[in-house]
């Protein structure tokens, strides 16, 4: 009986020349290619796809890869979505997905890939190709986000066309109200019935005066007084005098290192864009957290420049204001700019404050930008070209202070106010008394007017505004002198000062030494 042997199957071998050619097309490809395990195991990569995932060869990768995979995968639900895809399709196209390096770089990858089948359908393994485009994908980040800033630059520009209109009408209508209702108030006795509701007719015209001011300084319409100035020292100024209105267990760090530090500015706009970044952050961390303020020299090319409130490119002291506090979303973060935009519930919030910062910012041909996170906090960066000429700063940037044990009485409605006036004057020796009322500053100093040396009041206040103040103590006690704080917006004339018996005034805001200055100047001037 013949023995009957079924011979062996053969696979098909490749002749060596062409699996040298196919060796040679995997290894030296330009493109990532690989070979997973159903598991997600790499069984072979070639040395492109190790370089792109910051690998020194294949065998490394093939060796470290299942320790660092967690660290490398991103997004672990998107992956996912790429192998249940594989699974029921059978191949992916042009997959998008993102990964962190070895060394940390995170990376874009745009994946094709197919799964192979055995001869029973189930999936052997999976192969395909990676291609790094993290390049293309920051080109496409970097387009849509100046293509933002150009809309958003747009439509505050609009906004600023519409400001300047409004704050032209606003001074049109004021004008004949003021006017009128301060020439009632010259011709009406001191105790007129009248005379109080005529003082809030033009208390509220006033207000909307500083209102139209601050819409004049969106639209850039109020360039300030410029000159060149170093600006670290007024920084370093504004943040002493806005440290007593943090919180107990807010930390304040400042790194003011910019040198040279010379701007052409006007110091006053600028304590008011610190001022009202300060407010900001302040709101956002609330009872604990930190503020950080940092002072920077840089240097923005035509790329960085559009990445920055659409600036242009040149040198720049950049001023930073971050906090930890509770960060904004991106659709409050793309608005923050525009007037009147609030996130705050009370109905008072007028949310000028970053509108004005943003028109002072544009009137100096700077900018100011904002990142920020929820929960993460918020940084805010003004942008001030340098100039070329730098301050000479060889000369004491004050004299000393006057030191005094005089008695001063200090009104004012901004409670702001008092405590700069308090801590500035206390520790020189003076005896100062802080009052928010006109009519409780008058009780307080009729129990003894003889003691008092000196009254530093506001304009404009309820009840009795800082004229008929003065023109009051004066009556009482002829000695005692009054010098009178103002807004801009106050109709206050120098000739109307000296009537009420004003003996100097000084405008707000005022820093330290404006404050020092005026103190000096009403001490030593003799009463007439």
């Amino acid at each position: 009986m013949t023995e009957h042997h079924t011979p062996p199957t053969v696979r098909p071998q490749l002749p060596q020349r062409e699996e040298h050619d196919v060796r040679s097309f995997f290894d030296n490809a330009v493109e990532g290619m690989f070979r997973k395990s159903r598991t997600g195991t790499f069984l072979l990569v070639n040395p492109a796809l190790s370089k792109i995932f910051g690998y020194p060869s294949p065998g490394a990768m093939l060796r470290q890869f299942p320790e660092d995979r967690h660290s490398i995968l991103l997004d672990a639900p998107r992956f996912l979505e790429m192998l249940e895809q594989l699974k029921s399709h059978g191949n992916i196209s042009n997959f998008e997905l993102q990964f962190r390096r070895k060394d940390g770089r995170l990376i874009w990858g745009l994946i094709n890939a197919r799964a192979v089948y055995t001869t029973k359908g189930s999936i052997r393994y999976y192969e395909g190709t990676l291609v790094d485009i993290t390049q293309r994908k920051e080109s496409e980040f970097q387009r849509a986000f100046i293509e933002e800033q150009l809309r958003q630059s747009q439509k505050l520009e609009a906004v600023s066309i519409l400001a300047g209109g409004m704050a032209a009408d606003f001074g049109t209508l004021l004008q004949p109200i003021l006017g009128n209702t301060e020439e009632a108030l010259r011709n009406i006795p001191e105790n007129h019935t009248v005379r109080r509701n005529l003082n809030e007719v033009l208390g509220a015209a006033n207000r909307a005066k500083a209102l139209m001011y601050q819409f004049l300084t969106i639209s850039r319409q109020r360039e300030g007084d410029k000159r060149p100035v170093a600006i670290t020292p007024f920084i370093t100024e504004t943040l002493d005098d806005l440290r007593p209105l943090l919180p107990m267990e807010v930390e304040l760090r400042e790194d003011l290192s910019a040198h040279p530090d010379t701007v052409l500015a006007d110091p006053v706009q600028i304590r008011q864009v610190l001022e009202n970044l300060m407010s900001n952050a302040i709101r956002a961390v609330g009872e604990t957290g930190t503020i950080s303020v940092s002072l920077r020299n840089v240097e923005l090319d035509e790329r960085t420049a559009a990445f920055r409130a659409d600036l242009s490119p040149g040198h720049y002291i950049r001023l930073t204001v971050q906090d930890s506090g509770c960060g904004m979303t991106e659709q409050i973060a793309t608005r923050i700019f525009e007037p009147f935009f609030t996130t705050e519930s009370s109905s008072g919030a007028q949310g000028l404050g970053l509108s004005v910062a943003h028109g002072i910012a544009r009137a100096h041909d700077g900018g100011i930008t904002v990142l920020s996170e929820p929960e993460l906090g918020s940084t805010f960066c003004l942008y001030l070209p340098s100039h070329a000429r730098e301050v000479d700063q060889s000369q004491p940037l004050a004299p000393a202070p006057r030191l005094g044990s005089e008695r001063i009485l200090v009104v004012d409605g901004d409670p702001r106010e008092l405590r700069k006036w308090r801590g500035l004057l206390a520790p020189l020796g003076y005896r100062i008394d802080t009052i928010s009322g006109s009519v409780e500053a008058l009780r307080v100093f009729m129990e003894s007017p003889a003691t008092f040396d000196l009254i530093v009041t506001a304009f404009a206040m309820q009840q009795m505004n800082g004229l008929e103040l003065a023109r009051t103590v004066r009556g009482i006690h002829p000695d005692v002198k009054v010098a009178l704080c103002r807004d801009a917006a106050d109709p206050v004339t120098l000739d109307l000062a000296r009537e009420s018996g004003i003996c100097c005034f000084a405008r707000k805001p005022m820093d330290s030494q404006a404050m020092l200055h005026l103190l000096e100047i009403a001490l030593d001037t003799k009463q007439e």
